[in-house]
């Protein structure tokens, strides 16, 4: 092989693939309505749910009981 011909590979095997992949990814980041290309007639976009009013209570189930805390902070002893 000569040595021009090896240095264009070598150089498009280096700098080739990654270059492909960033201007595809430029082509993708720049499609408006998730790769619709212009002209294209935009897709209905579904309203989102309304929040409920008041967030639901858990169940006592759910709920933790937890021993009442003392009044006396914690007592540290001699090893």
């Amino acid at each position: 092989m000569q040595a021009g011909t090896q240095f264009l590979l070598s150089g498009l095997l280096t700098f080739g693939v990654p270059l492909a992949v960033a201007v595809r990814e430029l082509i993708v980041l720049r499609r408006p309505d998730r790769g619709a290309w212009p002209g294209d007639e935009p897709k209905p976009v579904a309203p989102h749910p309304l929040p409920p009013s008041a967030p639901k209570r858990l169940p006592d189930c759910l709920i933790p009981n937890l021993p009442p805390v003392s009044a006396r902070g914690r007592v540290l002893e001699d090893a």
